[in-house]
């Protein structure tokens, strides 16, 4: 009977341990933040300048700086969402884009990035940066799109023999160096990555990114 008590107390140990331990990861996880409309920890390092590429409202009360990758599926899938805002709050938001090109698994992702900076000593990164996103699939595979590229910039109005010499330019170079440069030093964890007035944000629909707006006007 001893023997026998002591493996009935060994055994109740045993599952009142898990038990213990299962609600400690319980009450752990409930502390973390899940809701992606709630703002994260990381700070913008760099303040909005001149030198950013901006749309929308100039004295706008919402800036959402988005740091993102022109061969990154999911930074497509969230530019309609943002031109979304940009309609329903025309007065109160403005879009700047910077450059996070993930070179590690994105070859074209900055040449992608370079020939937005090409067209926008033009005048024309933002017609840059959309056809580039709708086109994503289609250069994305290729092994050298500058070919495409230059006809994309055909497509919209850019001077293609300028549009040669500046997308492979330092200048060009240096303007996709400079915001990777600070997407790294924040470390942020991938694209695309957004702020809202300073402070990084998450969302999966543009109800949520609406709802981050709304509840602070």
């Amino acid at each position: 009977m001893k023997a026998y008590h002591r493996s009935i107390l060994i055994w109740t140990a045993i599952i009142g341990g898990i038990i213990l331990l299962l609600f400690i990861l319980a009450r752990a996880g409930a502390n973390q933040n899940t809701n992606p409309e709630e703002t994260n920890t990381i700070s913008l390092s760099q303040s909005v300048t001149t030198q950013d590429h901006k749309k929308g409202a100039q004295n706008a009360a919402f800036t959402i700086v988005e740091y993102s990758d022109f061969e990154c599926p999911a930074c497509a899938t969230r530019t309609p969402l943002l031109e979304k805002l940009l309609t329903d709050f025309p007065e109160d938001v403005q879009i700047i884009y910077r450059h996070f090109p993930l070179t590690s698994i994105h070859k074209n992702a900055t040449l992608a990035a370079q020939a937005t900076e090409a067209a926008a000593l033009q005048g024309k990164f933002w017609e840059m940066h959309d056809v580039l996103f709708n086109t994503q699939q289609t250069w994305s595979p290729q092994e050298d799109p500058q070919e495409f590229f230059t006809k994309l910039a055909n497509s919209i109005g850019v001077n293609t023999e300028q549009f040669t010499a500046d997308i492979t330019s330092q200048a060009a170079k240096d303007a996709v160096k400079e915001d990777a440069k600070e997407a790294e030093k924040m470390n942020l964890p991938g694209t695309p990555s957004f702020f809202l007035n300073g402070q990084k944000i998450s969302f999966n629909s543009y109800e949520q990114l609406a709802k981050l707006i709304t509840k602070n006007e």
